[in-house]
C-alpha cells in the first residue's frame, strides 16, 4: 500500500508542475507584443512619414508662391516703370503679368490643398499615437502582472521539485523508472484514483477482484487502460 500511495503523490506532483509548466508557457507567449500592438505601431510610422512628406510640400509650396510673387512684382515694376515706351511691348508684359498671377492662384491652390492634407495627417497621426500608447500602456501592465505571475510559478516549481525528490527517495527505483515509462506512454497521467469502482482514467467500470485488490493496497493497472490504481 505505501508504494502505490507515495506513487499517487507522485503523480499528483507532476501534474501540478505539468501545469505549471502549461502556464508559463502561455504567460511568456502572452507577454509578447501582440500583433494589434505591431500593426499599430506601423500605422503610427507610417502616418509619421505622411505629416513629414506635407510639411515639406507646404514648405515647397509656399516657396513656390514667394518665389512667383516676386516675379510679378518685378514685372510690375518693370512695366510701371514708364521705360517701356513701345505698345506692344507694354500690352505683351501686361498679358505676362496676368499669366504670371493666374499661374500664382494655381500655386495658392496647391498651398492651401497642401495646408489641408497637412492638417489631415496630423490630425491622424495624433488619434493613431494616442490609441498605439494606449494599448502600449494596458499591455506593459499586463506585461508586469504576467511577470509576478511567472516569478510566482517559477518559486512553486520549485518547492514542488523539492517535494518530489523527497518522496522518490522513499521509492524503488525500479519502481519510479516504471512509473516514469508509463507517464510518457500514458499522456502523463500513470496513477489515477479508484472512482466508484470506476477506473479514474479512462472511466471503465472495474471488476470486484479488481476493486478489492486496489482497496487493499496493491499495484493493480486498469484491465482497460493500463494505469496504475489508488483508493
Amino acid at each position: 500500500m505505501r508504494t502505490i500511495k507515495l506513487l499517487a503523490t507522485i503523480q499528483k506532483i507532476d501534474l501540478e508542475l505539468d501545469a505549471d509548466r502549461r502556464k508559463f508557457t502561455e504567460n511568456k507567449q502572452a507577454m509578447a507584443p501582440p500583433e494589434t500592438l505591431k500593426k499599430l505601431a506601423a500605422e503610427v510610422k507610417e502616418a509619421e512619414s505622411k505629416v513629414t512628406y506635407w510639411q515639406k510640400e507646404r514648405r515647397a509650396r509656399e516657396a513656390a508662391i514667394t518665389e512667383q510673387s516676386k516675379k510679378i512684382q518685378d514685372e510690375e515694376k518693370a512695366l510701371y516703370s514708364g521705360r517701356v515706351g513701345d505698345p506692344r511691348e507694354q500690352l505683351a508684359r501686361q498679358q505676362h503679368v496676368e499669366s504670371l498671377k493666374r499661374h500664382l492662384e494655381t500655386l495658392e491652390e496647391r498651398a492651401l490643398e497642401a495646408m489641408i492634407a497637412l492638417e489631415q495627417s496630423q490630425e491622424t497621426w495624433e488619434q493613431l499615437k494616442q490609441t498605439f500608447e494606449a494599448q502600449k500602456s494596458a499591455w506593459l501592465r499586463r506585461r508586469t502582472e504576467l511577470e509576478k505571475e511567472q516569478e510566482a510559478i517559477v518559486a512553486h516549481a520549485r518547492a514542488l521539485k523539492m517535494r518530489r525528490e523527497s518522496v522518490l527517495k522513499q521509492l524503488d527505483p525500479k519502481e519510479i523508472d516504471r512509473y516514469e515509462q508509463m507517464r510518457k506512454r500514458l499522456g502523463g497521467l500513470a496513477v489515477v484514483k479508484l472512482s466508484h469502482r470506476s477506473c479514474g482514467g479512462c472511466g471503465a467500470s472495474l471488476p470486484t477482484s479488481v476493486v478489492q485488490q486496489v482497496r487493499s493496497g496493491e499495484l493493480v493497472k486498469c484491465p482497460i487502460c493500463g494505469r496504475l490504481l489508488y483508493d
